[in-house]
């Protein structure tokens, strides 16, 4: 195979990879907002099985961007087996894409669960 072969499967993957970040940001962001806006009509349940499917959509996508990551070092090895130069990863955007996917999943289930997560109180600590 010719880099002209390899750069659009490299590309392709890439894109799989991004693609997965953002349907975890746009499920991210859609349950923060219906939590915020619901915020005291949801029961104690309600929150718990929102958590539930935010917390096993998030896994599902993980999932699926850890499959993406293995490919991507499968298209890699193809160039170096045509003896062909590697494209630069940007491997500290992956690191925090990770951080963020962890990290995120986590608050958002902690401000789901517990409404009260990181709120300011007005008259908390003697006024504005």
């Amino acid at each position: 195979m010719t880099e002209v072969d390899l750069l659009p499967l490299f590309f392709d993957v890439n894109q799989d990879i991004d693609t997965q970040f953002q349907f975890w940001i746009s499920i991210t962001f859609a349950v923060l907002v219906a939590s915020f806006v619901a915020d005291e009509r949801l029961s104690r349940i309600e929150r718990r099985l929102i958590t539930a499917l935010h917390l096993c959509a998030a896994m599902i996508i993980l999932q699926r961007y850890s499959s993406a990551l293995s490919h991507q070092q499968d298209v890699l090895a193809l160039f170096t087996a045509n003896g062909l130069a590697q494209p630069e990863l940007p491997w500290l955007a992956g690191l925090l894409r990770l951080a963020l996917f962890t990290l995120g999943s986590l608050v958002t289930a902690a401000s789901v669960l517990v409404p009260e997560f990181g709120v300011r109180r007005a008259n908390a600590g003697g006024g504005a």
